[in-house]
């Protein structure tokens, strides 16, 4: 019985410890963007390359891609992205970085609203 609570006393404080060093999100990166396909074989090309240069290259996770996205007031098209980043740094590095190159897949195939915004709580 003794052997029990000292070992859950030990495991109770390791999770304090553990939980008291890992960085929470609190103030991570979101990516929003919104807008209109207009050139759906165009879009592919650029589609394949967000994957390596965002998510791989900045770190990102893809929160969602909706195509049909139900827009109730705005003037933005059906097409919606919501990417997560580790800080709006990482994202706005990401932006100002590789993503830059692949900018150009983009032009006239996608008329989008991007926004970098940060999480605060």
């Amino acid at each position: 019985m003794k052997k029990t609570i000292l070992i859950g006393l030990i495991a109770g404080i390791t999770g304090i410890l553990i939980g008291y060093k890992v960085p929470k999100d609190k103030n991570v990166g979101y990516v929003m963007i919104s807008g209109r396909i207009t050139n759906p074989e165009q879009a592919g090309k650029y589609f394949a390359e967000v994957n390596d240069v965002v998510v791989k290259g900045c770190g990102a996770k893809t929160l969602t891609v909706d195509y049909e996205t139900d827009v109730r007031e705005g003037y933005d098209g059906p097409f919606s992205v919501l990417a997560q980043f580790p800080s709006k740094k990482a994202a706005q590095d990401c932006y100002e970085g590789d993503y830059q190159n692949i900018i150009p897949l983009r032009k006239g195939a996608i008329d989008m609203n991007f926004r970098i915004v940060e999480r605060n709580r």
